[in-house]
């Protein structure tokens, strides 16, 4: 009996965080196991500091540049050979003016598991991140030693072209065993875009009140600034015959800016999604997913 406290090493990606104005210093984390005879319990906690450097935030994808919150602080934890069952958490939720006006710290405590063989610090990955664009609703848990990936289908049901989403992670994956367990949805990667002219002409097509007129009597420069709202995506959980057992559509109430002199970002946006269905709620045994994604006016 007795509890073991260690330390884990702690990935900071300093890209992602700079480019959405974060910057973390003092980022530590521990690994508290508590053992009774051959019954392990363990918990990660993490504790650092964040300062949101609004000057630095220089492309802006969020709906509305004067939203009174940053783009979120993530924490990220997965084993080291299963990155796939990476979960992130909030690791702060503060207002720009706070975290603006001088450095914040925080703390968050993943859920505790229980074992028979301890996880050891170096089979820990963790990593302080940020995105874009993001819909994260999982808790930072530790992934139960039975886990199943089920078949995701992508599907691109857009008709619009000149600002996609392109997925470059869907995993659709079963965690836990009976009562507690629950499909764990992760789908993410970056978002294209083309010229202000193209964005101009996808914009037009959307709001139906602007009528017909051909695609070349719209002067740019004219209607600049304008936002060009970014895909959503559905998630379809099926059984076996093809009977749908949920639903659940995500806006990222994302949107491509275009300035004054049709100016446009310099980069692409990272964005990410993830979320739980509870197998218990289902009416059936799920065995494959499909992933639609959408035009922003048909969610």
């Amino acid at each position: 009996m007795g509890k073991k406290i260690e330390e884990l090493d702690v990935e900071v990606d300093e890209l992602a965080l700079s480019l959405v104005g974060w910057q973390v210093e003092n980022v530590r984390a521990r690994l508290v196991t508590d053992s009774f005879d051959d019954t392990h319990f363990q918990e990660i906690v993490v504790s650092g500091t964040a300062r949101f450097l609004r000057e630095d935030w220089a492309d802006r994808f969020s709906r509305d540049e004067d939203d009174d919150y940053p783009p979120t602080l993530l924490l990220g934890l997965s084993p080291v050979d299963r990155p796939e069952l990476i979960s992130y958490t909030h690791a702060l939720l503060e207002t720009i003016k706070k975290v603006g006006k001088r450095p914040v710290r925080f703390s968050q405590s993943s859920s505790t598991w229980e074992c028979s063989k301890p996880v050891k610090p170096e089979e820990v990955r963790l990593q302080v991140t940020s995105f874009d664009l993001g819909e994260t609703d999982l808790d930072l848990t530790w992934p139960s030693a039975k886990t199943k990936p089920l078949p995701a289908e992508l599907i691109d049901e857009t008709v619009h072209e000149a600002a996609r989403l392109k997925p470059t992670t869907c995993n659709a994956t079963i965690v836990g065993k009976k009562r507690d367990a629950s499909l764990q949805m992760r789908i993410g990667g970056f978002a294209e875009f083309g010229s202000a002219k193209e964005l101009l002409a996808d914009l037009i097509a959307m709001e139906s009140w602007r009528g017909d007129a051909p695609e070349d009597e719209h002067d740019v420069e004219a209607e600049c600034p304008f936002e060009v709202p970014l895909p959503g995506i559905a998630v379809e959980v099926l059984d076996e015959t093809d009977f749908l057992l949920d639903k659940r559509e995500v806006s990222l109430y994302g949107r491509i800016p275009v300035g004054e002199g049709a100016a446009l970002p310099s980069r692409q946006p990272r964005w990410i999604a993830q979320f739980p269905f509870d197998l218990g709620d289902l009416s059936g045994k799920p065995t494959r997913v499909v992933v639609r994604v959408l035009d922003a006016e048909d969610l």
